[in-house]
């Protein structure tokens, strides 16, 4: 995921499709090492959303997230101490430019597709930011980037809990991994991850802000326009619930009518 990322800005050779496949496979990997053990849902957004749809317990809910971030953040720590000699000689600590932030968490719209909306002469907490803030916000509005989290989240929502219940006719346990993978890559290949940088996970964008606060950015790029109100976050949580429902009251009832109607 983030290590792709991380390795793929710093060394300037970017690969959007090598992204996207290392972070599908990631997400495949780590369902099959914890699944059993936790469910592996990884995502802050499967735990509300489960938790909404009475999968787990409400109890359960700030303990999964916030271990969830506490991974993401150790992760991130990682990839600090393997890549921070370069990363700190590129953007000297305390401030984060936007570049290197986009590739630990989410920035709207995605530097590494948009890198003018992103000029270094033009930054949060400078006092030309008003200019970048206008400008960004005539191409970029905030409801586009929260239409498309909350879209993408939907999806993904609704691709899990159909593979992952077992009265769903899409249900195979071996296969659940794979499915959740390629449904978590492919609404970004088409076209969130250009827009947005395809969040849909706060985790893995909270914890390495976690991280790189830690490791002595304490100022930049970290909340541009307030996205991780208005883009990231709210609209994922809905966006997740919603499509937990949908499946649920929507289109799993409809499949039961139908294969009851095929029946007869």
């Amino acid at each position: 995921g983030d290590g792709t990322v991380v390795a793929s800005t710093l060394t300037g050779q970017p690969s959007f499709g090598f992204i996207m496949v290392s972070w599908g496979f990631g997400v495949m990997l780590a369902i099959y090492a914890v699944g059993p053990i936790s469910g592996a849902h990884i995502n802050p957004n499967v735990t509300l959303a489960f938790a909404v749809t009475k999968r787990i317990k409400w109890i359960d809910v700030i303990p999964y997230i916030v271990f969830q971030i506490l991974g993401a953040a150790a992760a991130a720590g990682v990839l600090l101490a393997w890549w921070g000699g370069v990363i700190t000689r590129i953007d000297p600590p305390p401030f984060l430019y936007a570049n290197i932030g986009a590739a630990f968490f989410t920035e709207y719209p995605e530097p590494g597709f948009w890198p003018q909306y992103w000029p270094k002469t033009y930054l949060p907490n400078v006092s030309s930011a008003g200019i970048l803030y206008s400008q960004v916000n005539q191409v970029f509005p905030l409801w586009k980037g929260a239409f498309a989290e909350a879209l993408m989240t939907f999806l993904l929502l609704l691709i899990v809990v159909a593979v992952t219940d077992p009265d769903s006719p899409f249900y195979n346990q071996s296969l659940v991994p794979w499915a959740i993978g390629i449904g978590y890559v492919m609404p970004s290949l088409l076209f969130e991850a250009q827009l947005t940088g395809a969040m849909i996970n706060e985790a893995r964008s909270w914890g390495p802000m976690l991280a790189l606060y830690l490791f002595g950015y304490k100022t930049g790029a970290f909340n541009f326009r307030g996205e991780y109100f208005y883009v990231y976050g709210i609209p994922d949580f809905i966006g997740g619930i919603l499509g937990a429902l949908f499946w649920d009251h929507v289109l799993k009832p409809y499949l039961r009518f139908v294969k009851n109607i095929n029946k007869k």
